[in-house]
C-alpha cells in the first residue's frame, strides 16, 4: 500500500512538472514572438507537442511562427492540425486561406452534394467529445421524462412528458451521428503537406514508375494508403497517386 501510494505521489508530482515546464516553454514562445525571435517560437512550442500536449492553440501558435519565418507548408500543416480540433475557428481559417496564397499549386475541389456539405457543416459546430455528451445527457433526460410518463396519473402530464422524451431522444440520436461524423471526419480521413518545393506523382510506389504530374509545397493531400516509404494520395479533384513519406508532413 506504501509504495502505491509513494508511485501514485510520483506520479502525480511528474505530471505537476511536466505541466509547469511546458507552461514555462508557452510563456517563453509569447516572448519570442513578440520580439521576431521566431525560430524560438518555434523551437519552444515543438518541444511543447514534441511532450504529448495537444491543443489548437498550440498549433495555430505554432503555425503563425512557420508563416512568420516564410515556411509555408508546416504553416499549412499546423493550421490544418488546429483546424482538426477547432473545426470553425474563424482565426485559424483565416490564416490557413492567406497560406494557401502562397502555393503554387491551384487544384478545383469535386463538387460536393449540398445536404452533405451542409451536415458537415452543422456537424462541426462542436467538437466529437462534446456532441458525445449531448447525446448522452438527452438520453437520460428522456429516460427521466419517461419515468414521469409512466409514474404520473395526468393525462395531460403524460402527454407532455412523453412528447418532450420524444424530442430529447430524437435529440440524442441526431448528437450520437454529429459525434460519429466529425469523428469520422477528423480521425480516420488521414491528410498530409507536400514539404518539398516540388514532387512527382507516381504511378505506383517505385522510383522507376511513370510520373503522373508534379505538385509543389504547400499542397494537401489526403492519404489512401501506405507501403513501406510510399503514400497513395489523392488531391482535391480526385486524381490519385504514390509519393514518397520523406516528401510529406502527416497532418
Amino acid at each position: 500500500m506504501k509504495y502505491f501510494l509513494g508511485s501514485f505521489i510520483f506520479i502525480i508530482f511528474s505530471i505537476q512538472g511536466f505541466a509547469n515546464v511546458n507552461q514555462k516553454l508557452a510563456d517563453s514562445a509569447v516572448v519570442y514572438f513578440n520580439e521576431a525571435q521566431y525560430q524560438k517560437t518555434i523551437d519552444a512550442y515543438e518541444k511543447i507537442i514534441a511532450s504529448g500536449e495537444e491543443s489548437a492553440a498550440l498549433y495555430y501558435n505554432l503555425g503563425n511562427a512557420y508563416y512568420k519565418v516564410k515556411n509555408i507548408p508546416l504553416a499549412i500543416a499546423n493550421y490544418e492540425r488546429a483546424k482538426t480540433i477547432t473545426p470553425n475557428d474563424e482565426d485559424v481559417l483565416f490564416n490557413l486561406r492567406l497560406a494557401k496564397t502562397h502555393t503554387v499549386d491551384k487544384i478545383e475541389s469535386l463538387p460536393v452534394f449540398f445536404l452533405n456539405d451542409w451536415y458537415n457543416t452543422l456537424t462541426g459546430i462542436f467538437s466529437t467529445n462534446l456532441w458525445a455528451y449531448f447525446s448522452v445527457f438527452a438520453f437520460i433526460f428522456s429516460l427521466c421524462l419517461l419515468l414521469m410518463y409512466f409514474f404520473s396519473h395526468s393525462v395531460q402530464v403524460k402527454k407532455m412528458t412523453f412528447g418532450a422524451a420524444a424530442i430529447f431522444l430524437l435529440f440524442s440520436l441526431v448528437s450520437m451521428g454529429a459525434s460519429y461524423n466529425q469523428k469520422k471526419l477528423n480521425y480516420n480521413r488521414q491528410f498530409a503537406i507536400i514539404t518539398n518545393p516540388s514532387v512527382n506523382i507516381k504511378s505506383s510506389p517505385d522510383e522507376n514508375s511513370t510520373s503522373l504530374f508534379i505538385l509543389h509545397s504547400g499542397t494537401k493531400l489526403q492519404v489512401l494508403d501506405q507501403i513501406q516509404e510510399w503514400y497513395k494520395v489523392k488531391i482535391e479533384n480526385g486524381e490519385t497517386g504514390w509519393i514518397k513519406l520523406e516528401d510529406v508532413q502527416k497532418v
